[in-house]
């Protein structure tokens, strides 16, 4: 008790410099961790003073030093449960969470991101097996009791059929590299399984049905593409796919930007809310969708980076062509879809907060290219060369609604119960700097870095090229690995290889994430009897 007072003191004073505060954070977070009940209210103010204090904001290390006071109080909420003392460390870094910016912020978000869940993982079966069944397109169209005369449309990579009467299709999608393979198997197998766990969710949500096509198995060889633009892109070999029956919505998008495919707020309100749900739903039964839209940091670098440039958004780097990125989103109004990305959730809590996190920022993204596909011919720079402005498109009120909304909904889904307090985010001034990021196409620029260039093959560098409106010759006078190569892929948000222009979102993102584990670890707290206290009543 003596050493902890001291400590405590110490840090309650200021009377230390950087390294002294940082040792005994380090000393404090020890002693709690081996003696929790030596804890007390004083424990918490000492933490949360260092927190709040702009002392240490400028130095280098900072962030550390943040992240060590917010471990202490995890400490303190994870070591005295039952006590009351646990959950007063719990209300006091909400708070911090709500009311700071910056190192301090980050450190308190993922403290609480960190807290232990009692999140299983699902069982799902397994198909290691490497031999798949062959199958004619005629032999699908019967399994599927679709007409065999009908012709099938090809979207992306998937053929689609109509079934007549009623108001399903048949969707074969295709796996046109070996790596796609694996995705495909796991793919039916998550079908199979969320269609039981979904059965009773009181909202809609239209998982499809996949198909046994042959032998037993989801995933089968395609002996012919009946569409001949598949058929040049894998030769002669066979195709494997993976065959479902669909509602004949699972390929309408909440953004769809065609004009008479727009929809109206309402209806965009209502499927992006709950999604957001399902999203959340499906988390909290650690069944997590990795990939609401792709993200990425640097898809010119892919296969260079160790990380294949997906986006770490808690980094608060540039963001890959988000507009982009949004335009085929895997969500829409039949619920959930592309389920080759599904995961079971089997890591730390923090694993879980960063796919919260991604999950909702892939959501406010969303959201707002609904705005900007009200005139999706409007990008990049206009006739002057200045960058496009579309913030006219963008209705802040409406904007406002579609990212509280999301939160709310996607909270009342992972915790089970609705999101009881005021949101400590400054939503007018977080709506105002996304609009003025997402509605002016600053950042434009790609490049192509030398070094990525010499790991690609002449024909890989060539289709780079061409894919960026490169003529014929102009391909001819670029030598591979001459050069950085600039072109213009945005809009993007941020430069390349910098920081996010919009570090606003990700601190609201890690709020919200932060505040989806910790209403979560009420809820699981409240089922054991534990005394809680409300979210955010101090700030």
């Amino acid at each position: 008790m003596t050493q902890r007072l001291a400590l405590e003191d110490s840090l309650r004073g200021n009377l230390l410099g950087f390294a002294g505060t940082y040792m005994a954070l380090g000393d404090l977070s020890d002693l709690i961790q081996k003696y929790p009940d030596v804890a007390g209210i004083e424990t918490v103010s000492a933490c949360r003073q260092v927190l709040e204090s702009p002392a240490f904001a400028d130095e280098t290390q900072a962030f550390f030093l943040y992240k060590r006071a917010a471990e202490a109080l995890s400490y303190v909420i994870t070591r005295t449960d039952g006590n009351g003392i646990g959950f007063q460390a719990l209300e006091t870094i909400e708070a911090i969470v709500g009311s700071t910016k910056g190192h301090p912020h980050r450190a308190s978000a993922e403290a609480i991101g960190s807290l232990p869940l009692g999140i299983a993982h699902p069982e799902i079966d397994t198909d290691d097996s490497e031999v798949f069944p062959e199958a004619g397109w005629d032999e699908v169209l019967h399994v599927a009791g679709a007409d065999p005369a009908q012709e099938p449309r090809a979207l992306g990579r998937t053929l689609v059929v109509r079934i007549e009467p009623g108001d399903q299709l048949l969707a074969v999608k295709l796996s046109l590299t070996e790596d796609a393979v694996p995705y495909a198997v796991r793919e039916g197998l998550w079908l199979e399984r969320l269609a039981s766990t979904t059965a009773d969710f009181p909202v809609r949500f239209n998982v499809p049905q996949p198909l046994r096509v042959k032998g037993g198995r989801y995933v089968f060889q395609l002996d012919k593409s009946p569409v001949s633009t598949f058929c040049g892109k894998v030769g002669d070999r066979p195709i494997h796919a993976i065959a479902f029956v669909a509602h004949k919505d699972y390929f309408s998008y909440p953004n769809d930007h065609r004009p008479g495919k727009q929809l109206n707020p309402g209806a965009f309100k209502e499927i992006i809310f709950r999604n957001a749900w399902l999203f959340g739903r499906l988390a909290a039964s650690g069944i997590v969708h990795a990939a609401p839209i792709p993200l990425f940091h640097n898809r010119v670098q892919r296969g260079r980076r160790p990380d294949g440039g997906l986006y770490e958004w808690e980094r608060a780097g540039r963001l890959d062509r988000w507009l982009e990125s949004c335009r085929y989103p895997n969500f829409g109004q039949t619920g959930l879809r592309d389920f080759e990305h599904v995961i079971p959730f089997n890591g730390s809590s923090r694993d879980l907060y960063r796919l919260v996190g991604a999950q909702l920022l892939s959501l406010f993204l969303t959201a707002g290219s609904y705005f900007r596909y009200k005139d999706p011919l409007k990008l990049g720079f206009d006739d002057q060369g200045n960058p496009v402005d579309v913030r006219a498109l963008f209705d802040p009120g409406l904007f406002a609604e579609l990212v509280e909304g999301t939160f709310l909904s996607y909270y009342d889904g992972f915790t089970g119960y609705p999101y009881g307090s005021k949101l400590p985010v400054d939503l007018e001034g977080l709506v105002s700097r996304m609009i003025e990021e997402m509605g002016v196409d600053r950042h434009m620029e790609e490049i192509l870095r030398v070094a990525d260039q010499t790991e690609m093959s002449d024909e890989a560098f060539k289709r780079f090229l061409q894919r960026r409106g490169y003529t014929d010759k102009e391909i001819e006078r670029e030598k591979k690995g001459a050069r950085d190569i600039t072109t213009y892929t945005g809009p993007h948000l941020g430069g390349f290889n910098e920081g996010i222009s919009l570090p606003e979102l990700i601190e609201a993102v890690g709020t919200m994430a932060a505040l989806c584990i910790s209403g979560r670890y009420r809820s699981e707290a409240l089922e054991h009897g534990e005394k809680v206290v409300s979210p955010i009543t101090v700030l």
